[in-house]
Parts: C-alpha cells; sequence; structure tokens
C-alpha cells in the first residue's frame, strides 16, 4: 500500500491527536478531474468522507458518492494513502484513502455539496481554485505523474 505522510505539527494538546479515515474518489471524465465544494469551506476536495465504524472503503465510497453528487459508484481501484493534520478539525490526524472511481450517472449537487466543479490540468496547476495542502503538494503531482490526469 502506497502512504504518504505529511511532517506538519499538529497544535500542541495535552490530549493526543484523534484520527480519523477520509475514503474519496478520484473520478475523470474528458481528461478531467471531479471536484465538490460546500458552503461551508473555501477550498475544493474529492467527493467522499468519513468511514463509519465496520464499514468498508468501497461501502463508504458507494455511500457517499450516493449522497453528495447523486451517482452509483461502478468500479474502484485503490491509488495512494495520504496521512496529514486534518485542516478542518483541530487536533486531528486524516487519512485519505484514495481510490480511482467510475462512477454511473451525471454528478449532481446533494448532501452537504454545492457545486461539483470539473478541473483540467491547467486548471490545477494555475491554482485556479484553492484546494486542500495536501492535494496540491503530493495528490495532484502524484495524478500527473501517473499519467491520469
Amino acid at each position: 500500500m502506497k502512504k504518504s505522510i505529511r511532517t506538519k505539527k499538529i497544535a500542541s494538546t495535552s490530549e493526543p491527536p484523534k484520527t480519523r479515515i477520509r475514503v474519496a474518489a478520484i473520478i475523470i471524465q474528458n481528461n478531467k478531474l471531479l471536484m465538490v465544494k460546500s458552503d461551508k469551506f473555501k477550498e475544493l476536495w474529492t467527493p467522499g468522507g468519513k468511514l463509519e465504524p465496520g464499514e468498508s472503503d468501497i461501502a463508504c465510497l458507494t455511500r457517499e458518492l450516493k449522497e453528495e453528487i447523486d451517482v452509483k459508484l461502478v468500479s474502484a481501484k485503490f491509488f495512494k494513502e495520504y496521512t496529514c493534520p486534518s485542516p478542518y478539525f483541530p487536533n486531528t490526524i486524516t487519512t485519505n484513502r484514495i481510490y480511482l472511481a467510475t462512477i454511473s450517472g451525471v454528478p449532481t449537487p446533494g448532501h452537504e455539496i454545492h457545486q461539483v466543479i470539473w478541473l483540467s490540468r491547467d486548471d490545477i496547476q494555475n491554482k485556479k481554485y484553492p484546494t486542500i495542502k495536501i492535494y496540491e503538494d503530493e495528490m495532484f503531482p502524484d495524478l500527473i505523474k501517473a499519467k491520469i490526469l
């Protein structure tokens, strides 16, 4: 399993950091990457969400894709795992399990999602939209290096 671990420090607290697992989809159509946006945050991110207790990665991905963008997961292949301090949850380390996904249906904003945006390689390289740092620093370059995007 490929892993990427960021070393940025977590804010110092008396409690050990919490861990959070997020399962997310890389969906590419017409050489563009599907990203989503909510009203809560300024950044775009990949569709997906928190792994619930006892839930498999694929079950989580299936549920989240239906809830967030109203599509059906057809297939998913593990791509890479990225671990970093959460940009949204204090004193939390997030592990992002990223899958290359094929879907059926037309992505439409659903639960918690305000907008669906398709990013080209140029959009990513020119930073047309804000994204979380782990995507900019690691995931996008990995996708380009692997010739996925």
